[in-house]
């Protein structure tokens, strides 16, 4: 990874030494799931729109993360499901008052607000007089 970023191994700058950039690469395959090539890669690219070596491994943060989400969303096409059918829509009540008066004659349990004056005053004029 180093020779992508263009650093030079025998004169590293401190941010590169010891156990912090080694830290940063793990997480990078841990959690991020990138494999070593693939980190090379987002390294080199990095690289490429930036001239300048990046001051430490949490500078190529971002562009890890950018790699992993193109490496999830490219999983994620290969993976994807046709869509089935979508379910027939119910049918609409074309009778109103016939469905209210059928709910109201039902022995189940019917709250005060199911039905509407408006509604009742519908079902009382299509009820036929005695």
């Amino acid at each position: 990874m180093l020779a992508a970023l263009g650093l030079d191994p025998a004169a590293l700058p401190g941010w590169w030494q010891g156990w912090p950039p080694r830290l940063s690469v793990k997480r990078w395959r841990d959690e991020l799931g990138l494999t070593e090539a693939e980190i090379v890669t987002a390294a080199e690219a990095s690289r490429r729109e930036h001239p300048e070596p990046p001051d430490g491994p949490k500078a190529l943060d971002r562009a890890m993360q950018r790699a992993a989400q193109r490496k999830v969303e490219a999983a994620g096409q290969k993976r994807r499901k046709r869509k089935s059918e979508p379910a027939p829509a119910a049918k609409p009540i074309t009778d109103l008052p016939a469905f209210y008066a059928n709910l109201i004659n039902a022995n189940g349990y019917l709250p005060v607000s199911a039905i509407s004056n408006t509604m009742r005053d519908a079902m009382l004029d299509g009820a036929p007089t005695p």
